[in-house]
């Protein structure tokens, strides 16, 4: 049932057809084995914005009861959502000729992008949670956005810097721990009280 009223059905669909479409587009029309970095970014922030939606329930006041440990359940449903993406990534791709590579990349690009989302919805709500991994990515996969050797480009472009530079495992690093520990403390702002009619 918590599942179902979290949609988590259809984030997993609708992230499974993501990370297929990738792969297949790769694998036909792909110049290497290896999926590009920005094909790479663009499919884990797809990924996770299909799991935002699941970041909040349909009853803010459920979601506050203190009758649940909420901010476990949180942090478990960040790391579930987090496994599920890394292994949807390598599972579609693994015995192919296309492929999500490096690990590490993947490892930070997806704990950094599910920080970001998560961070979005502890700020804005689930329901606008896709602002921030959305906008940030499309400003990471411009042309000028590749590896760089000057700090700022790679602060900001750091979907799509090398495994292994600091910089960008920094940043990855305190997106994924920032969203983490606001979303599992904080959960999503309450949303709004209809509004109802004046008696007369």
């Amino acid at each position: 049932m918590y599942l179902r009223s979290r949609r988590v059905p259809l984030a997993l669909t609708t992230a499974v057809a993501a990370v297929t479409a990738t792969w297949a587009l790769w694998l036909v029309f792909g110049e290497t084995p290896t999926i590009s970095p920005r094909l790479l970014s663009l499919t884990v922030m797809l990924a996770a914005v299909a799991f935002a939606h699941t970041l909040s329930g349909a009853d803010d006041a459920l979601d506050r009861t203190a009758s649940v440990n909420w901010p476990v359940r949180r942090a478990g449903h960040l790391v579930v959502t987090a496994t599920a993406i890394i292994a949807l990534l390598f599972a579609i791709t693994a015995s192919s000729d296309a492929r999500f590579e490096p690990l590490a990349l993947v490892l930070r690009d997806t704990a950094g992008m599910l920080g970001l989302t998560a961070l979005g919805a502890a700020l804005l709500g689930a329901a606008r949670a896709w602002i921030a991994p959305l906008t940030w990515t499309l400003v990471t996969v411009l042309p000028f956005m590749g590896p760089s050797p000057k700090l700022n480009m790679q602060v900001a472009g750091w979907l799509v810097q090398p495994a292994g530079t600091t910089a960008a495992t920094v940043c990855a690093t305190v997106l994924a721990v920032s969203g983490l520990l606001a979303y599992t403390l904080r959960g999503g702002p309450p949303r709004p009280a209809p509004e109802t009619a004046p008696d007369h």
